[in-house]
């Protein structure tokens, strides 16, 4: 006889249920009329085609290399524009774009048939531009959440590097270059750092419900180099930028940086000597930092393009004059930063040109020359100018504020 089929419980339940019950016949909550018989075609489900629903809009993300400007991206990906690239001479917010930095993101949005419509990115932590293509052009606009700044502080020891010891310590890559800035006048970074020197850091930090968002600015420092103290206490001038003062109020900025490159190592010294590619004796009438090709050269005061281009056994270089008797000139770079010309200004900091190797170099690094009144000088040596105090008005507020500064870094720096 046949064997009896067995099936699980939960099947049996189903085939058990009342056919009414499981008949729900959702047509009925679309079609008012309950008098028709449940045969009755009207009753019976329809399946329509979907309607074919816009496209999605397709977003592009595009990190900025080092030394691109934003032609030279849209060229690169396909979508330079000649309207986007208007509205950057025609709307002062969309010149932000001007400044792009390396790693920044750009998102673009194109339509289906290719055509750039928008482009996006942060420009600051909290606020995004936004550039969209209307009938007359692209329309510039800023997104701003509002941001909640909070104090943090970190304290610090060399063993290793700078940049090491910092990371290790909390700072982020910004900040150490702001340390770096900062107490660049007194603290010749590339050779005068020890083994045991220790830096405190009073600083921002940027929220945004609850989330951090970025690092803010640097509000006081202090870093022992060689035993020695310095310290630095940020004050806000009239325009609302941070500068930065010894605590006694003398400004910590200097006619000249002590160093273009920042972070680089010292190869070869104001001297005479003999030249690895010439094989004989002769002045090193500058310093050379090493670093990697591309690393970006700073100018080390304000000032006016006086010679760029070829030049020689210097290679690629830049000559800038300065106020007064002073001029500068920067050897054996790959490239120089775009927009750079002969007459041109450029603002102290002010990124010029990058490390390479170019001319009579055996590898990458930067030669760095001073002269003043035509006379080669040791940039490493030479006595620049003194710091300026506070103007009057602004003393009796810096010197509260120092004093409150003062304090907490004295609280954590003995931590």
């Amino acid at each position: 006889p046949p064997r009896e089929a067995t099936l699980p419980p939960h099947l049996q339940e189903i085939l058990a249920t009342p056919p009414q019950i499981l008949d729900i016949a959702p047509v009925s909550r679309v079609n008012d009329n309950h008098d028709r018989p449940a045969t009755d075609p009207a009753r019976r489900t329809k399946i329509t085609p979907d309607i074919a629903s816009p496209p999605e809009p397709v977003w592009t993300e595009i990190t900025v290399r080092r030394g691109e400007t934003l032609s030279q991206i849209l060229r690169r990906v396909g979508q330079e524009d000649s309207a986007l690239l208007n509205s950057l001479r025609t709307q002062a917010e969309a010149r932000a774009l001007y400044r792009l930095q390396p790693g920044q993101v750009l998102r673009l949005r194109t339509s289906a048939s290719g055509q750039l419509q928008e482009l996006t990115t942060e420009i600051e932590a909290g606020t995004t531009l936004h550039l969209q293509r209307t009938a007359q052009g692209f329309r510039v606009s800023r997104e701003v959440l509002p941001l909640e700044i909070q104090l943090a502080y970190t304290t610090g020891t060399i063993e290793s590097s700078l940049f090491e010891d910092g990371l290790t310590a909390g700072l982020s890559e910004g900040l150490l270059l702001k340390l770096v800035e900062i107490f660049g006048w007194d603290i010749d970074f590339a050779q005068q750092l020890r083994r045991g020197d220790g830096f405190a850091v009073i600083y921002e930090e940027k929220f945004s419900q609850g989330q951090k968002m970025a690092d803010g600015q640097i509000l006081a420092a202090e870093f022992v180099n060689q035993g020695k103290p310095y310290r630095a206490i940020g004050f806000r001038d009239d325009r609302g930028r941070l500068e930065y003062h010894t605590p006694e109020g003398l400004s910590l900025r200097r006619p000249f940086l002590r160093t273009p490159v920042e972070l680089s190592r010292i190869s070869s010294r104001f001297a005479m000597r003999f030249h690895p590619v010439l094989k004989t004796w002769r002045a090193h009438t500058g310093v050379d930092y090493a670093a990697p090709t591309g690393t970006p050269v700073r100018a080390t005061a304000t000032g006016r393009v006086t010679a760029l281009g070829w030049n020689g056994g210097y290679g690629q270089a830049v000559t800038l004059k300065h106020g007064g008797a002073f001029s500068t000139l920067y050897g054996h770079l790959s490239r120089f930063h775009p927009g750079l010309r002969v007459g041109g200004h450029v603002e102290q900091g002010q990124v010029i040109g990058y490390v390479g190797a170019t001319g009579l170099a055996t590898g990458p690094h930067l030669h760095y020359e001073l002269q003043v009144n035509g006379r080669h000088q040791n940039p490493i040596t030479f006595k620049f100018p003194g710091a300026t105090p506070l103007a009057p008005e602004h003393k009796q507020a810096f010197l509260r504020n120092a004093g409150q500064l003062g304090t907490r870094l004295d609280l954590i720096s003995r931590h």
